[in-house]
């Protein structure tokens, strides 16, 4: 029996994930958000209307953290794709599904969910600021808790440039390990793409050699990242990095830390190469 909690950023893939992992563990699927949109529709609001009445009304909320408890006794696989039943929810693994604001807001338009988006990117991209606002405002209100704060979760991955089942693998590897009792540092899966690197001169020649040594399946340090308001930082073991993205790699697996943004400017990985 397996339990994952799936929460993550808006358009950030928490449901075409879940239809794999749902497939591929014979686990049952349980959505909040589900929940959430059936509300809105019933009164007649919109998703982000309906999230800032909830800051006045916590009732709406409890109602769907009870649900969220009961889980925690039930004696089925459940992917939970949930805000917060990383909290409520006992032995569940909890994963963050991240990806960047203009990525999250061109899905949520893809979707076509009523009352989630408007006409255009820009329109889009503040409703999805103000929403993610309104939601971190009112759980700390309600629970001291930031659902911001990625120390929160068992792994973090990056959905931004990856395909869905990149991603479902990803979490079926480590959430495996993890029932196993198997410990690791690394705790972060994210798009070289994603990454933003020190824009200094690197070591290409070390770079290259650890590239050579990924080839051939040899361990080589993890690089070491930081986060803040959902961009990542690369703050240590920078050509790791580097190796990872010359090998093409979908994902560089990393240790997350939260730590001090070094002095200095920072790059796309992308551009810096």
């Amino acid at each position: 029996m397996l339990k994952i909690s799936l929460a993550g950023d808006l358009g950030s893939g928490k449901s075409t994930v879940s239809k794999i992992l749902i497939e591929r563990l014979g686990a049952e699927y349980y959505s909040t958000g589900r929940v959430v949109r059936d509300i809105a529709e019933k009164r007649g609001m919109t998703v982000v209307e309906l999230n800032r009445y909830m800051e006045t009304h916590p009732e709406i909320d409890h109602e769907i953290d009870d649900g969220l408890v009961a889980l925690s006794d039930s004696d089925k696989s459940l992917i939970i794709d949930s805000r917060m039943a990383w909290h409520f929810t006992r032995n569940t693994f909890k994963v963050y599904l991240s990806t960047d604001i203009e990525t999250s807001a061109l899905r949520i338009m893809g979707a076509n969910r009523k009352g989630e988006h408007s006409a255009t990117l820009e329109e889009t991209i503040a409703s999805t600021v103000a929403r993610r606002e309104s939601e971190k405002k009112r759980y700390f209100q309600q629970y001291g808790v930031h659902i911001k704060d990625l120390s929160n979760y068992d792994l973090v991955v990056d959905t931004t440039y990856a395909t869905p089942e990149e991603i479902a693998e990803r979490i079926i590897v480590s959430a495996m390990d993890w029932q196993e009792g198997k410990t690791s540092s690394v705790n972060l899966y994210i798009s070289p793409e994603r990454l933003l690197y020190p824009d200094e001169e690197a070591d290409m020649m070390l770079s290259s050699d650890l590239s050579g040594q990924l080839e051939g399946g040899v361990a080589i340090p993890s690089p070491i990242v930081t986060e803040r308001n959902g961009d990542f930082y690369l703050i240590g073991n920078e050509t790791s990095a580097i190796a990872y993205s010359l090998n093409m790699a979908t994902f560089i697996p990393a240790i997350l830390k939260d730590a001090p943004i070094p002095e200095g400017d920072f790059v796309k990985m992308k551009n810096s190469l």
